[in-house]
């Protein structure tokens, strides 16, 4: 048997196997990065730097193989013997080189040293991967290590790995070898991430969530600075998604962490805490600001129960975790938030006080910058849907004001708009009326802002624009579609029309009695109110376009983007039908295109429809 293997590991050697698709080539390098980082097998230095281009020494690697082993969270540096001659229990890696030999991972020398220092080969580091998958010496026949090698690169252990036989591994091909590792079948057919208990996804690849979750400690609340949760040596941080410094991190920002990343989420919420379910002795949820949240802590159970200092009635804040659970509560004038948007309705909602008597109060529904709306009690008459509020919260309760006009002009360059900077997890809103769309720093990249595009922002300490309100600046409010026939009759007194469109390739129709749209046919801008057609506006065509990219056409040297949700037209005699992106840009050539935008791409337009018609 072991024979046949070598011969089938040579010839698959020989013959180009292409390895796995789950392998390396098929991940980016910051995935492979993130997984081995979040699986402990490789660490950052005080800065948290991979130092990739560094070589590996035995005592380093027989850490890296202990981390990516069964034994991960049972072993540690430390020994109460010295495992070889040349590594005393002294040396930070005796109980990895312990372990690593003990279990036949690696091997000593004969003069009964172990050479720490020494460097790791690449047939050294694929042996001991192999041995990782249940492989042993009985396997492999012939001279070491051509056997290995050969299984080595049939089981796609070897994808981007760049070090020959004989030659060192550096730490970029380590974290190669072990993300490649990590998605290989053991000997018996398992996924060898699986064997570790981590979760596969449907690709039946190592899924990257379940590394983290399962290596990640937390939730807890800064309420000093980071240095009193955890240090932050050596690891990357997170702060709302975005890569931060320690400092970064604020008082009561929510945060977890492994040994290779710290994640920081200043998310809450601010409002009236309305209920508790399923009672306000032992509560799982919470209603706050009109919107309910599960409670992920006993902190958060305990502070939000007839036990803790805050009851129903009280206008409380909320401090959210990674999944958008409640973490920790505290009463709103502690933690002094302020929420800016749009009001999208008013009405009234059933309030508790602290001894539980229910009284109704008039309230505004409002859609804040984080793109989450939020019900707030307001008895102020003057506010209507519409208006652009500020809502603050005292010991006195809620205060909501209208908001003062800001002005904000310049053109959006990467992350910054005229001589200003957004922040990194900048809050955008676009408005019309009581609509609202959020959007990110990258949609506005290219446009210019005019000041009549701006309702208002708002900066950091550091003049960093962290919210953000537009007005109908991206177009992405409305719909888009074709409209295919329009038939308008009736005389002056009793007008009539019937208007039919595609919509996402779904044929609708709207029929008006007492007026006319005065639409016509084409791609158009599409205004719907409660499912019927009010109003149509004709975009402008662009034909012949130059080049069909990834991201948009460009035509006389000009580019235009495609917007997200930019719709492909085949038309053919009088029909149209759905094409896909892809599949025009694949076969571009094949067809007269013509793109329709709603406006230039430096006024924040979008090519909204592309129809395309056979050559």
């Amino acid at each position: 048997m072991k024979r046949l293997l070598s011969l089938l590991c040579a010839a698959l050697l020989l013959a180009g196997v292409t390895p796995p698709a789950f392998a390396a080539g098929s991940a980016s390098d910051a995935v492979i990065e993130q997984v081995v980082r979040a699986a402990g097998i490789m660490q950052g230095d005080e800065s948290g730097a991979l130092n990739l281009s560094a070589t590996v020494t035995r005592a380093e690697y027989a850490k890296m193989l202990v981390a990516a082993s069964p034994y991960k969270d049972k072993v540690s540096g430390v020994s109460n013997a010295s495992p070889f001659k040349d590594v005393p229990y002294t040396h930070w890696a005796a109980g990895y080189i312990k372990t690593a030999v003990g279990q036949g991972w690696l091997t000593g020398y004969l003069d009964g040293s172990y050479k720490p220092g020494n460097t790791v080969t690449l047939e050294e580091a694929a042996t001991g991967c192999l041995k990782l998958l249940g492989y042993t010496a009985a396997d492999f026949s012939g001279s070491y290590p051509y056997g290995q090698l050969a299984l080595y690169q049939s089981l796609g252990l070897g994808v981007k790995v760049s070090a020959a036989q004989g030659a060192a591994m550096t730490r970029r091909d380590m974290m190669y070898l072990f993300y490649n590792l990590l998605n290989a079948d053991t000997k018996d057919g398992q996924v060898y991430a699986k064997t570790l208990g981590y979760t596969l996804d449907e690709n039946n690849e190592i899924d990257y969530l379940s590394i983290v979750a399962n290596t990640m400690k937390g939730p807890f609340v800064v309420t000093g600075s980071l240095s009193d949760v955890v240090s932050a040596s050596g690891k990357t941080i997170y702060r709302n998604g975005y890569t931060a410094s320690a400092d970064a991190v604020r008082k009561y920002d929510v945060v977890y962490y492994n040994s290779a990343s710290i994640w920081a989420y200043a998310n809450a919420v601010t409002g009236t805490y309305q209920a508790a379910s399923p009672s306000a002795a032992s509560p799982t949820s919470v209603t706050v600001a009109g919107n309910t949240y599960q409670l992920e802590t006993s902190e958060a159970a305990l502070a939000l129960s007839t036990l803790g200092g805050l009851n129903t009635g009280d206008v409380v804040t909320l401090l959210l975790g990674r999944t958008g659970k409640v973490v920790h509560a505290l009463p709103a004038a502690e933690y002094a938030a302020e929420v800016a948007g749009v009001v999208t309705a008013t009405g009234t909602a059933t309030y508790h006080n602290a001894v539980g008597n229910a009284y109704t109060a008039a309230t505004i529904t409002v859609a804040a910058t984080d793109g989450q709306t939020y019900v707030y009690p307001c008895s102020k008459t003057s506010i209507d849907a519409g208006d652009y509020v500020s809502v603050g919260f005292g010991t006195a309760g809620v205060d909501v004001s209208l908001l003062a006009v800001g002005t904000l002009t310049g053109k959006v360059s990467g992350y910054t708009v005229g001589s200003r900077s957004f922040a990194k997890d900048a809050r955008i809103l676009d408005t019309k009326d009581t609509l609202y769309k959020r959007v990110y720093v990258s949609r506005l990249d290219g446009a210019a802002l005019e000041a009549e595009d701006v309702r208002y922002y708002k900066t950091n300490a550091a003049g960093e624009i962290t919210d953000l309100i537009l007005r109908d600046f991206t177009g992405d409010l409305y719909e888009y579609g074709i409209v295919t026939q329009v038939q308008e009759s009736g005389e002056e007194e009793t007008p009539s029309g019937s208007y039919t469109y595609l919509l996402g390739g779904a044929e609708q129709t709207t029929v008006t009695n007492g007026m006319r749209l005065g639409v016509s046919g084409g791609p158009a801008r599409l205004t719907i109110e409660n499912g019927q057609l009010r109003a149509a506006r004709a975009l402008t065509q662009l034909k012949a376009p130059e080049a069909v990219s990834q991201l948009g056409v460009t035509r006389d040297g000009k580019s235009h983007l495609f917007a997200d949700d930019c719709a492909v037209y085949l038309y053919a005699g009088t029909r149209y039908s759905l094409l896909s992106l892809d599949a025009l840009r694949s076969n571009a050539d094949a067809y007269d295109i013509t793109c329709y935008y709603d406006k230039d791409t430096t006024d924040g337009g979008r090519i909204r429809i592309v129809v395309a018609r056979a050559k």
